[in-house]
This record gives C-alpha cells, sequence and structure tokens, in this order.
C-alpha cells in the first residue's frame, strides 16, 4: 500500500529533476572514489610483494578467487533492492520497501551460513585444489575461512548500502566505502609492515568490512525514517520479486565472470601459465580505466528504476529514460574514450615506464583489449537502464551473441596465425567476438529505446573516436623520444604528454563536440568550482 498520508503532505515531484540532480551528485562522488581506489591499489601490491613470499601473496589472490564465485551467487538479490527500492521509493510504496528489504534479510542469512558450513566442511578438498603446501596450509585455513566468513557477512548485510542506493544516495556509500578502503589500506601497511603477513592483510580486511557494515545501518536508520525491519514483513510478493528478477540477473553475472576472463582462461591449457601473464599484462591498464567509466552504468539501473515507478503510465516516461539513455550513453563513451585514447596509442612508452620490461606483444595486446573496453562499456548503459525498467532478460542479446562468436573469431584467427593458438590470437578473437556481440545489442537496445542509428552515431559513437584522434599525432614522437631515455625519464615525459593530450582532448571536445547547451554548462561548472575565472569574465 503506498503511504497516502506521506503523499498528501508533500508536493508533486518533478522526477526528471530528481534522477538529474541524484545522477550528477552521485556520479560525482563514485568516480572520485574509484579513482582514489586506483591510486590506493597502485602502491599495495608492490608493498606486499617487499614483506610476503610470491607464493604467500599467491594463496591471498585464491583466496579472493573463491569469495568471487561465490559473491556471484548473490549478485542478484542485491540488484533487486536497488532496482525496487528505486521505484518504490518513487511511489512512496515504503511498506514494499521493508517487505522486500525483511524477506532478502530472510533469505540471504541462513543462505550466507549454509555456505560457510559447506565451505568448513569441505575444507580439506579445496585446500588440495589450491596446491597448497604442508607449511602454509595453517595459514591458507586461517586466511581462506576469515576471509570468506568476513565477505558473506558484508553480503549478508548489504541489504543497507543498496536501499541507500536505490533512494538515489549513491554518494553517500561512495564515502563509506572511501572510508573503508583507505582504512584497509593505512592498516595494510601498518600490519604487514610489523610482520603480521597475509594474516595482517585478512585482519586489515575485517577491521575494513565492519566499518563499512556499521556505518550503511547507521544512515540508513537515521536517513530513511520509514524504514521498519522484522520477520514479521516477510512476504510471498517479495520472495517472488527476489527470485524471479533475481535469477535472471544471477545467471548473467556468471555469464559476465566468465567471459572477463575467457582469454586467460583459454591461454592456460592452450598454450602456457606464460602467455596467461603476457594476456593479464597487455590488459591491465584498459581493465583499470574501464571502472572510472563503469560508475555511470551503476547509477543507471537506480535512476531508470525511479523514472520508471515516478513517471508510470505518462506520457514523460518514455522520453525521459530515452533521454537519460542518449546523454549517459554520450558521457560514459567519452570518459572512457578520454582515457583509453591515451592507452591506446601510446602502449609502449606507458609499458616501459610502468612495468621497466618490454615484455614482446605486449603493448598489441594493450591495443586490442583497449578497444574491447571500449566498445564491451558502449553496451552499459543499455543493459543497465533496460534492467532498471524491469528488462533484465535484455542483456541476453550481447552475453549469449558473445559467447556464439567466440565460435567464429577462434577459428578465424587459429587460422591466421597458422593454425596454432597464440597469445595474440587469442586477444584478437575475445575483442572479435566483442565487437560483433556489442553491435548486435546496440542495434537491439537502440530499437527498444527508440533511438535511431544516425543520432546514436552522432550522440555516443562519434565523441569516443575523437579522443583517439588527438592521441596519435601526440603518440609518435612520444616514442621517438621515450626511445632513447631510462626508465625516469620516460616517466616524466609520458607525464607531460599525457597533460597535453588532456588538454587538447578538452579543447577539442569543447569547441568541435558539444553543443551551445552543453558548453553554456560546462563554463557554469568551471566558474562554480574556479571562482576567480568568473571574476576575470
Amino acid at each position: 500500500m503506498p503511504d497516502k498520508k506521506i503523499q498528501a503532505q508533500q508536493p508533486a515531484e518533478d522526477h526528471s529533476k530528481t534522477v538529474r540532480d541524484s545522477l550528477s551528485r552521485n556520479l560525482v562522488f563514485d568516480i572520485a572514489a574509484r579513482i582514489g581506489y586506483l591510486v590506493s591499489r597502485f602502491f599495495v601490491p608492490p608493498f606486499i610483494l617487499a614483506h610476503v613470499t610470491l607464493e604467500a601473496y599467491g594463496l591471498w589472490s585464491a583466496a579472493f578467487i573463491v569469495v568471487s564465485y561465490i559473491g556471484v551467487s548473490t549478485m542478484g538479490i542485491s540488484n533487486v533492492y536497488v532496482k525496487f527500492v528505486a521505484e518504490y521509493s518513487a511511489r512512496k510504496e515504503y511498506n514494499k520497501i521493508n517487505s522486500l528489504i525483511s524477506t532478502g534479510l530472510m533469505i540471504t542469512t541462513p543462505v550466507c551460513l549454509a555456505v560457510f558450513g559447506l565451505l568448513w566442511v569441505f575444507w580439506p578438498l579445496v585446500v588440495g585444489f589450491l596446491h597448497v603446501d604442508g607449511a602454509m596450509r595453517e595459514d591458507a585455513r586461517v586466511v581462506v575461512l576469515s576471509v570468506t566468513a568476513i565477505f558473506l557477512a558484508s553480503i549478508g548485510l548489504s541489504a543497507f548500502r543498496d536501499v541507500l542506493a536505490g533512494v538515489q544516495k549513491s554518494a553517500l556509500t561512495q564515502v563509506v566505502w572511501v572510508t573503508g578502503y583507505l582504512t584497509e589500506t593505512a592498516l595494510i601497511f601498518w600490519l604487514v609492515g610489523h610482520g603480521m603477513g597475509i594474516r595482517g592483510l585478512a585482519q586489515a580486511f575485517l577491521i575494513r568490512t565492519a566499518i563499512e557494515i556499521s556505518l550503511q545501518f547507521m544512515l540508513a536508520f537515521r536517513l530513511l525514517p520509514w524504514l521498519r525491519l522484522s520477520p514479521a514483513r516477510w512476504s510471498k510478493e517479495a520472495l517472488h520479486t527476489l527470485t524471479s528478477f533475481g535469477g535472471v540477473v544471477q545467471l548473467q553475472s556468471l555469464m559476465a565472470i566468465g567471459l572477463n576472463s575467457i582469454e586467460r582462461a583459454m591461454a592456460a591449457p592452450l598454450i602456457g601459465l606464460a602467455a596467461t601473464g603476457l594476456l593479464e599484462i597487455g590488459n591491465k591498464l584498459p581493465a583499470m580505466a574501464a571502472s572510472i567509466p563503469s560508475a555511470f552504468a551503476g547509477s543507471f539501473v537506480p535512476a531508470a528504476s525511479y523514472l520508471q515507478g515516478g513517471l508510470e503510465g505518462s506520457a514523460d516516461q518514455r522520453d525521459s529514460i530515452r533521454k537519460l539513455y542518449l546523454k549517459g550513453a554520450r558521457y560514459m563513451n567519452l570518459t572512457c574514450a578520454y582515457i583509453c585514447g591515451f592507452i591506446g596509442t601510446a602502449p609502449l612508452p606507458l609499458l616501459d615506464v610502468w612495468m621497466g620490461k618490454r615484455y614482446p606483444g605486449a603493448s598489441f595486446l594493450m591495443v586490442v583489449f583497449t578497444v574491447q573496453t571500449q566498445v564491451h562499456l558502449m553496451t552499459g548503459p543499455g543493459t543497465s537502464i533496460l534492467k532498471g525498467v524491469g528488462r533484465p532478460k535484455e542483456e541476453f542479446h550481447y552475453a549469449i551473441p558473445n559467447i556464439l562468436a567466440l565460435f567464429v573469431t577462434m577459428p578465424v584467427f587459429w587460422l591466421m596465425y597458422g593454425g596454432k593458438f597464440t597469445a595474440q590470437g587469442i586477444g584478437l578473437s575475445v575483442t572479435g567476438a566483442t565487437v560483433l556481440a556489442a553491435i548486435w545489442f546496440l542495434i537491439h537496445s537502440n530499437r527498444l529505446l527508440n533511438v535511431s542509428f544516425g543520432q546514436y552515431f552522432k550522440t555516443v559513437v562519434w565523441p569516443g573516436i575523437v579522443p583517439y584522434l588527438v592521441g596519435l599525432p601526440i603518440s609518435i614522437p612520444l616514442l621517438m623520444i621515450t626511445e632513447k631515455l631510462t626508465r625516469w625519464q620516460s616517466a616524466g615525459v609520458v607525464i607531460l604528454a599525457g597533460l597535453l593530450y588532456s588538454l587538447l582532448v578538452l579543447l577539442v571536445v569543447v569547441r568541435f563536440v558539444f553543443e551551445s547547451g552543453e558548453r553554456l554548462w560546462f563554463v557554469a561548472v568551471l566558474e562554480s568550482k574556479l571562482p576567480f575565472l568568473k571574476r576575470r569574465g
């Protein structure tokens, strides 16, 4: 039942304006948080490896492989929380939110306990699968079981984070996340530096998770006075919502995990671990770059759900969602292209500075995976918005063609490389399959959202090409100069080239890509952040 008394006391809400304001605010916080996370994580691995053995660090990584697959089993319910909390809150149906969250907690809590129990019982099989030697088995037991228990607790209580995201308060969840990962980073340097090894990493992870859960819990109940949770609020309707929508997202999550690691999964049995390492090097920077524009996709689900709930049945509903799609895709693609444009046009100087050693074929793979990253992220707005309006099955139009296309691209590039598998051939196969599947999905999603090819190309595709055109003339002299310098001298030159690239991209985009309204908005934002510009004007 809608809370009619609350509705009667409040004026009519402009749902489109609410979404615009919330989306802008949430994206700023989300992108800033992701940049901070990348910076903090950039320095952590070398510090850890200076204090623990490579085998111990591998054990820590293996623990999170176990955790990632356990986490996939609960991704569906988190997406249900965000989507339906956004939709119900737009209609002021707070009783439905309380029923949904209460029912979800009653499901996830026993499931998480059961999963941990199974891991405890079958631990001898797990430790054998991980190939842990006798000297490290006790550390393995403590670390893997601890990390899994901590992670399962965070999953079971993720409802408080998701309900905040659903009511368009994602910025607050990002503040909590930043507080957590900064605390964890400081603890890693303290605990590992004092000889705690990978057990110190587990302790830092425990404290971070406890902080995040506690803050999310307090914020949810402080900011949402209507939030009421109890077993008595369990309902069959909420259970059906959780299992039907969440089940589809669940399957998509499993397929996404497979597609995101398919090249390394194929390389290991086909051509060995060295090729797997080469593929990891080539994909590392593009994958890191993808995390920033991915912030857009994470905000589209609650935004689209909010519009769906608040404008349901009105003439503005379809048009508002279409505008959200076009604008979101435009800025997400442009953000991705700005980052990938430099990586894709100057791979060799970047690798020389970052790795300090040349790996034959790595720069070529970096270009290939940069293209894959750009094209893959172009599907993000469509999959997220369609999920937000209650059509999660549409994502299968991307995942299934991607898998099928691999059966075509793999033999093609196997033949091109002389009838044998190579790291370059596998990279091209995966990228080719992604491109084919993305084209199919974009045609499909544009048709569903009533967007023409010409409009999509002008609004979304063309802005994503511009940064590459700017990066190419910079990359040629950059390569020639860095060939004659030391690693640290090259680092300085690469930084200067990156600053020049950024300035030129900004000038070209503002002058030739932005429309007049966007230029006025951009100037207004600059003046609000840099008041001295306004005074001089």
